[in-house]
Formats: structure tokens, C-alpha cells, sequence
């Protein structure tokens, strides 16, 4: 079983991409291409289960390393650090990997992702996302509070400005992540702080010893990244959304990034509302990566049926 995928490096507008992509058995045949958006702090070859599990079901898989994670960052550059204006930039390296792999194999394109992931996901769709067959959302903030998103905004503009866009926000960066602990830390379940992500210790203590995981935005990103939360579930910009395509979201019940599912109920309101079709699956006891819970594997085989389902001929 491969797991890692094949390793690719590809280059737009000077920037060098590391993708892996792992292809179905007859990958001209596959029922679609999904593409991989992964998390902060994270990179491509954590989806290497699911990616696995979709090729046996007959997708293609590609998964890159985003601006500032993993091995999709220049020499000198600290993790974290998406670049100037890195959050349109990586949305723009995302339509580059969605037009360059349905060149490879002209199949159906999905786009799949999970935290900041998914945020990026929830802005591409209205904005680049015209070609797309459907969209997956895991782990999603769902619907952030508008004026919230905006403070928080301005903050780390504020940091980016007084320091640097490069550098961590003092404001900001180590709140962003440890709120997302209170309540286990509660419970006397922190694990160290990464307690939030997973009730699966094997795969917490496996995040912390991997050196490629684990930072934070800079404080330019995150500007960008709350700049975007606080306008792609506004009502104007979900109409925007083509009619065509379906939404799947999914995270566990016990996300703190979506206050216990509250907010992907509200986000799953609005895309019916604007006339689409939004299913969502919350997974009693569940924390933030449902693909590292400890049901993963019921979580890969119901994203897989709904994958099955909406690409059937």
C-alpha cells in the first residue's frame, strides 16, 4: 500500500508546487479527480489513507503542499509564511492544479478540503470554482461570525504591519490554535494541547513528532484568512455558487472550529437557501480531523459513497 503517492513538483508564476498524486487503476477511466486541499500546519502526505481508499474506488487523487506548508517552501522562508498576498496566491495555485490535472485526465474535477483548507475551499467555489463537478468540506468554521472575522482581521493587519507580514502575530497566532483546546484542557484531556484535533492519541503523538506539521500562519495570512471567512458565507457570495454543484460537509460533533456543528448547521442553511444541494454528516464524539479519528474508517467509507453517488453516470 502506498501511502505516499507520487511525488511531483510543478511550477506557476515562479513558485514551485510539491503535489503528490496517487492514480486510480485505469486513471483515464476514473470517475473523477479529487483534489486536496489540506489544513494549517499540516501537508499532503497525511492524506495518504483517504487518497488510498478513493483510488480503490476508482478516483484520481492529487494533494499539494500549500504556500508555507510542508515542501512547498523556498529556501529562507519560515513555515507558516504563505507569502505576499499567499492566500489569493494559493487559491490561484489551486486552479493552476484543478485545470493542470483535468489536462492530464479530462475527468470530472472535485475539490476537497479540510480546516484551513476548507476555508479556502469555501472562497474558490464562488470564485474560481466555475468548473468544478462538487465540493467537500471537512472541518469547516461554517458560517464565522462576520464582525468577529473582521476584528480578528484587522489584528493581525495590525501585527503585519507594525512587524512584519512574515512573522507570527503576537496578537494572534498562539490564541488561534489554544482556544480550540479549552475545553478538553477542562476535562483534564489537553494532551498537550493537541487534544482538539483527535481522540486518537497515536495519530495526536504522530502530528507533534512530525517536523513538517505544527505551524501556525504568519500574521499576513492570517489577515487573509479572516479577510475571507468573513465574506464567502455571505448570502451574495453563496449565490454565486453554480447550481450544479453538490457540498458535502462532515466534521465531528466535538470540532470546536465550528462551535460543536452549530455553525456548519447554519452554513448548510444557507447553501439550501441559495438553492443548492448540502448534505452534512456530524459524527457523535468526534473532534477536528475526522480523517484521524478514531472511526476514520467509517468517516473514508461514507465521503466515499457520497463521492460514488454524485459522480454516477
Amino acid at each position: 500500500m502506498n501511502l505516499s503517492g507520487e511525488e511531483l513538483t510543478l511550477t506557476r508564476a515562479g513558485h514551485r508546487i510539491f503535489c503528490r498524486r496517487w492514480l486510480c487503476r485505469e486513471p483515464a477511466g476514473a470517475r473523477a479527480n479529487l483534489l486536496i486541499a489540506h489544513g494549517m500546519g499540516e501537508h499532503s502526505e497525511r492524506y495518504g489513507e483517504l487518497a488510498h481508499a478513493l483510488t480503490e474506488a476508482q478516483f484520481n487523487v492529487y494533494s499539494p503542499d500549500l504556500r508555507g506548508h510542508g515542501k512547498s517552501l523556498p529556501s529562507l522562508i519560515e513555515p507558516g509564511d504563505m507569502g505576499h498576498n499567499g492566500w489569493q496566491e494559493t487559491l490561484e495555485d489551486l486552479a493552476f492544479l484543478e485545470h493542470w490535472m483535468t489536462e492530464q485526465y479530462d475527468r470530472p474535477a472535485i475539490l476537497c478540503g479540510h480546516s484551513m483548507g476548507a476555508m479556502l475551499a469555501q472562497e474558490y467555489i464562488y470564485t474560481r470554482g466555475q468548473r468544478l463537478h462538487a465540493l467537500v468540506l471537512s472541518g469547516s468554521t461554517g458560517v464565522f461570525p462576520r464582525l468577529p472575522a473582521l476584528l480578528l482581521s484587522s489584528l493581525a493587519r495590525f501585527d503585519s504591519w507594525r512587524l512584519s507580514p512574515a512573522t507570527p502575530s503576537p496578537l494572534l497566532s498562539r490564541r488561534v490554535l489554544s482556544m480550540n483546546n479549552r475545553n478538553f484542557e477542562r476535562q483534564e484531556d489537553g494532551d498537550e494541547g493537541l487534544a482538539w484535533l483527535s481522540r486518537d492519541k497515536e495519530r495526536v503523538a504522530a502530528y507533534r513528532a512530525d517536523p513538517l506539521c505544527g505551524a501556525g500562519l504568519s500574521a499576513g495570512g492570517l489577515a487573509e484568512m479572516f479577510a475571507s471567512q468573513a465574506q464567502s458565507t455571505q448570502a451574495s457570495n453563496i449565490q454565486r455558487i453554480g447550481k450544479h454543484v453538490p457540498i458535502y460537509l462532515f466534521a465531528g460533533h466535538e470540532d470546536p472550529l465550528n462551535n460543536q456543528g452549530k455553525r456548519l448547521l447554519a452554513l448548510q442553511k444557507r447553501y439550501q437557501a441559495a438553492g443548492l444541494r448540502a448534505d452534512l454528516k456530524l459524527y457523535p464524539e468526534g473532534r477536528h480531523e475526522m480523517l484521524n479519528e478514531l472511526n476514520r474508517a467509517e468517516v473514508i467509507d461514507d465521503l466515499q459513497h457520497w463521492l460514488i453517488e454524485v459522480t454516477h453516470d
